[in-house]
């Protein structure tokens, strides 16, 4: 092979792990053997809750009844797999293609069958897609990206029939995030589309000012672009986010506006301009914010100010209330599913307000 040393490294090492944990003949490490075989792509679900697991170990505290797949990282927590597959959870690899570009053919070829190996030696059930590199289309990246995707999709229905396929996407196809593949042509191939409606540009129509990254009527403008596009609608799964923003104010208005810093660059007047903060953080810093939690009806989403010394910062995010909004485009758009990320941003410790906290955001995903 000739991929570079990095990469090479980086999968020879990680492979190597989980072979020696594996007794290196894949033998399965759960108590049941029956648990090491893989759920197909074709099981049954009603709707789709797609978790994506950033290898916390809270993972036992996680409302297994309702997760029907979970994306999980190299690191894979063999006692997680046993667990998931007892609940009918498939686990699959989330993946992210970036570094996978500049191979040429011969090297692809060979990183699609070592991905296929892995994900049977460590008793997977597919793999999810993940592209953040930007594409512009007619591009020569646009058209090898399309490709690869396709090559990879149809090596798996060829050599693993009933893995789960999926990639994650940005909240539109209309390419406002500069990463444009041909939805239309991958979506008829995979299993699912992980639709990312969330950091979410602002369109600046009120100025460079904090707010939501992922505002109710663009996640629905993104999910409606998708349709139109001719995607099937039940292989949308929308992610929303368990985290939030956390804006520092260059001044803060009496209106209650937070105005960023301007600069020559695009980026620095949406969310890029804030640090991530994820919902469990965000519910321990509300109760000591000087505002405690406002809503904001236009974007439908809820934000709170508080103050680091003399400098005022926003918190915008998503609770409870602005999930279950968004949760109701399920029906009224027949989507496949729903998803977030990352399923360990709610407190999953077990205490008395931890559980009502993460119970509430659970059951926001599951509209009655």
């Amino acid at each position: 092979m000739r991929w570079n040393l990095e990469l090479m490294l980086s999968l020879a090492i990680n492979t190597l792990c989980l072979h020696i944990l594996t007794s290196r003949s894949f033998d399965c490490w759960c108590d049941d053997s029956a648990l090491c075989k893989p759920i197909s792509a074709s099981h049954h679900v009603q709707v789709e809750l797609f978790a994506i697991h950033d290898d916390d170990d809270d993972w036992k505290q996680y409302d297994w009844s309702k997760i029907t797949t979970i994306a999980v990282s190299y690191e894979l927590q063999l006692a997680m797999l046993c667990a998931a597959h007892t609940k009918n959870v498939r686990v699959v690899l989330n993946e992210d293609l970036a570094s996978i570009l500049s191979m040429d053919k011969e090297d692809q070829i060979d990183w699609i069958e070592f991905m296929g190996d892995h994900i049977q030696s460590v008793f997977m059930d597919g793999i999810n897609l993940n592209l953040k590199q930007a594409l512009a289309p007619g591009s020569d990246h646009f058209n090898k990206v399309t490709q690869l995707i396709s090559q990879f999709i149809t090596y798996f229905h060829k050599e693993l029939p009933g893995y789960q396929i999926s990639l994650s996407v940005p909240w539109t196809p209309k390419c406002k995030s500069k990463r444009c593949i041909d939805f239309l042509a991958i979506s008829r191939m995979c299993d699912l589309f992980f639709v990312e409606s969330f950091n979410i540009p602002n369109d600046m129509r009120d100025g460079c000012v904090a707010t939501t990254s992922s505002s109710y009527h663009n996640v629905l403008t993104g999910l409606s672009d998708y349709i139109k596009l001719g995607v099937d609608s039940r292989k949308l799964v929308m992610g929303v986010p368990w985290y939030g923003y956390d804006y520092t104010c260059k001044r803060f208005s009496e209106a209650g506006n937070c105005e960023l810093e301007m600069t020559s660059q695009d980026g620095p007047c949406s969310y890029t301009a804030a640090v991530v903060i994820q919902y469990k953080t965000i519910m321990q810093r509300l109760p000591r914010s000087l505002t405690g939690r406002f809503w904001n009806d236009d974007h439908k989403a809820p934000y709170f100010v508080y103050m680091d010394g003399k400098t005022y910062h926003q918190v915008w995010y998503d609770d409870p209330e602005s999930i279950s909004m968004k949760s109701t485009f399920l029906k009224k758009l027949k989507l496949g599913g729903i998803g977030m990320v990352n399923v360990s941003g709610v407190d999953h410790s077990g205490t008395a307000r931890a559980k009502l906290h993460a119970e509430e955001m659970w059951n926001a995903l599951c509209p009655p």
